[in-house]
C-alpha cells in the first residue's frame, strides 16, 4: 500500500490500531467528534487510562492531507503518542466545585464569539449580544497541567442546575474575568520579538556554552532586525489580549482598559479582531479607511488564523468622547 492514497477514516483508524498497540491494555483509546467555535466540526482522539477520571483529547484533522503516505501516518501516530505521554494525568481531577454554584462562580469568565457562525451552539448555551459577536460563558479550569488554559462552556443545562440566569452569570463573569485573565497591551513588534525568541529557544538545542552564547547572538541580531523592519512600517499596531493569551479578545469589553490606552496614545483608535484570542488595536489617525481594514482582517482570518480562532471579519472602533466601542463594518 506504500503511496496509496488513504482516505480519513483509514488514516484515524490506523493511528488508532497503532496508539492501542502501544500504550496497552491499561488504556482505552477511541475517537469522537467535536463540535468547536464557529460550528467546525474536529476528530479527536482520546486516550482513557484505567482508574483516571481524566483524559487528554488531540485533534487529528490537522495531520491529515491528501494523498498521504503510510510512512507519514506512522510518523503522526508516534507524534500523538509522544504528545499524550506528555499530557496524561497522573491523578484524577478533581471537578466537584463545578457542581456546586457557590464555588463554580469564582472560577466563571466570558469570551466571545461569532453570533452567525455560533448560531446552532446559541441555542444550546446562555448567552448576551455585543453587536455581531456573542459574549458566552465558561468556567475556568485552573487545577495543573491547565493552569487557566483550559475550560468548560457553560450550557443551558448548567445553568438550569445551577438555579440562575443569564444576567447574574454575566455579572459575575463580567467581575471575575479581568482578575483571573488580565489583560495587557503590547506594541505588535514586541509581541513579534517574544512569539520568535520562544520559538527559537524551541528549536535550538543548547549542547554547550558556547553553541547557547552563538544562538543568544543569532537570535539577538534576528530580532534587531524585525525590530527595525517594523519600526518603518505604515501602520502603527498594538496587541490587546490577556496574560494568558487564553480568549484575549474579551478584554476589549474589560472596564477602563481602552479608556486609558485612548489616554496614552491622546486619540481614539481602531479595534481589529484578529482572532478570539487577541485584538489589534490601531490608532485612527495613523490608519486606512474602514473598508481598507475590513480587507486587512478578512484576508488575516482566511490565511493566517485556523477556522475555529476566528472571531469575526469586522472593524470596530474606541470613540474615546463617548467612551464606547462602536461598529463601523
Amino acid at each position: 500500500m506504500k503511496n496509496t492514497s488513504i482516505d480519513f477514516t483509514s488514516f484515524k483508524n490506523m493511528i488508532l490500531e497503532y496508539l492501542r498497540q502501544e500504550l496497552g491494555e491499561d488504556y482505552t483509546v477511541f475517537s469522537h467528534t467535536v463540535r468547536k467555535n464557529n460550528g467546525i466540526e474536529m476528530t479527536g482522539i482520546v486516550v482513557k487510562r484505567s482508574g483516571c477520571n481524566a483524559s487528554p483529547t488531540i485533534y487529528i484533522d490537522r495531520l491529515y492531507h491528501n494523498n498521504i503516505t503510510e510512512a507519514e501516518v506512522k510518523e503522526a501516530a508516534e507524534l500523538l503518542n509522544s504528545d499524550f505521554r506528555k499530557a496524561e494525568m497522573k491523578e484524577d481531577m478533581d471537578l466537584s466545585g463545578f457542581l456546586d454554584f457557590e464555588k463554580a462562580g469564582e472560577r466563571l469568565a466570558f469570551r466571545l464569539v461569532n453570533k452567525e457562525k455560533n448560531r446552532e451552539l446559541l441555542k444550546e448555551v446562555p448567552y448576551k449580544t455585543f453587536f455581531n459577536l456573542a459574549l458566552v460563558f465558561y468556567y475556568s479550569v485552573q487545577e495543573p497541567p491547565f493552569g487557566g488554559k483550559a475550560a468548560i462552556l457553560v450550557h443551558n443545562t448548567h445553568m438550569k442546575l445551577w438555579n440562575t440566569n443569564v444576567d447574574e452569570l454575566f455579572q459575575i463573569a463580567f467581575r471575575n474575568s479581568p482578575k483571573l485573565f488580565p489583560g495587557e497591551i503590547e506594541g505588535m513588534e514586541e509581541v513579534i520579538k517574544d512569539i520568535l525568541a520562544e520559538g527559537l529557544r524551541k528549536d535550538i538545542p543548547h549542547n554547550s556554552t558556547e553553541q547557547m552564547e552563538f544562538t543568544q547572538e543569532w537570535m539577538e541580531e534576528i530580532l534587531t532586525q524585525m525590530t527595525q523592519e517594523l519600526a518603518g512600517a505604515k501602520l502603527p499596531m498594538y496587541v490587546l489580549t490577556n496574560r494568558q493569551k487564553f480568549y484575549g479578545a474579551a478584554c476589549m469589553l474589560y472596564p477602563g482598559i481602552l479608556k486609558e490606552f485612548a489616554k496614552k496614545l491622546g486619540q481614539d483608535f481602531f479595534i481589529l479582531p484578529s482572532s478570539v484570542h487577541e485584538v489589534i488595536l490601531v490608532p485612527a489617525k495613523d490608519a486606512a479607511d474602514k473598508n481598507t481594514l475590513k480587507e486587512i482582517v478578512t484576508d488575516i482570518n482566511r490565511t493566517q488564523v485556523a477556522e475555529d480562532e476566528v472571531l469575526a471579519d469586522s472593524v470596530y472602533l474606541y470613540s474615546s468622547s463617548k467612551d464606547q466601542i462602536l461598529w463601523l463594518v
